[in-house]
């Protein structure tokens, strides 16, 4: 009888383990075809090489400012995506590795995921004091959820970020510091990639897709 269910108990972890599947993409190449911008733009740039990422954003025009006279537009933020190699109606990790430049009010840095185009996304933004989770739509802020972010200590330059689904609630996480939770709002889209606002540069080492 023991042996019976010793075997059921390692089928059950090889069943899991060979449900559990997942793509690293290193940037050694654009095998998901981010959408490069390596000529400036009027927001900004991002290009892949030497195995990294690189993503700045020009942020002329500033971010509370612009929602104080709700002109909340592409001008003030800049995003990179491709299109995730996930089934976004079931559960999923995303976790990327990266280095951040300084925050402020008007420099934030984040997620961005339900992507359908570059004017209507989620996204999961910080800056030193604040967490925040956007929804826009047609290039507007439509929706804003902020809470005060207490690190545990001094944040580093060098970050892992982590997004999680699992059917009724998004997480991020910043060092394995779960940071916002955000339920019931619903996934449509499988775009997925990285936001920033201000004169901000964010370097991608890497990042991993699990389901």
């Amino acid at each position: 009888m023991k042996r019976s269910f010793s075997f059921m108990v390692v089928a059950l972890l090889y069943l899991a383990t060979v449900n559990a599947q997942g793509l690293k993409e290193t940037f050694d190449s654009n095998s998901l075809n981010w959408n490069e911008c390596a000529t400036e733009s009027d927001f900004g740039t991002s290009i892949i090489d030497k195995g990294v990422l690189t993503i700045t954003s020009k942020g002329e025009s500033k971010f509370w400012s612009a929602m104080a006279g709700a002109q909340i537009g592409q001008n003030t933020y800049f995003t990179c995506f491709c299109y995730a190699p996930l089934n976004i109606k079931r559960s999923f990790k995303i976790s990327t590795n990266v280095t951040i430049g300084k925050l402020d009010d008007d420099k934030l840095a984040g997620l961005i995921f339900n992507y359908k185009d570059n004017g209507t996304f989620y996204a999961f933004v910080f800056n030193d004091a604040d967490v925040y989770f956007f929804r826009y739509v047609d290039n507007r802020l439509v929706g804003w959820i902020s809470q005060s972010v207490k690190w545990k200590k001094t944040r580093k330059a060098q970050q892992n970020w982590r997004l999680e689904s699992d059917g009724s609630t998004l997480s991020f996480f910043v060092d394995e510091l779960p940071i916002m939770n955000i339920r019931y709002m619903p996934l449509d889209y499988n775009g997925f990639g990285y936001y920033t606002c201000g004169k901000q540069k964010l370097v991608v080492d890497d990042v991993e897709f699990i389901q």
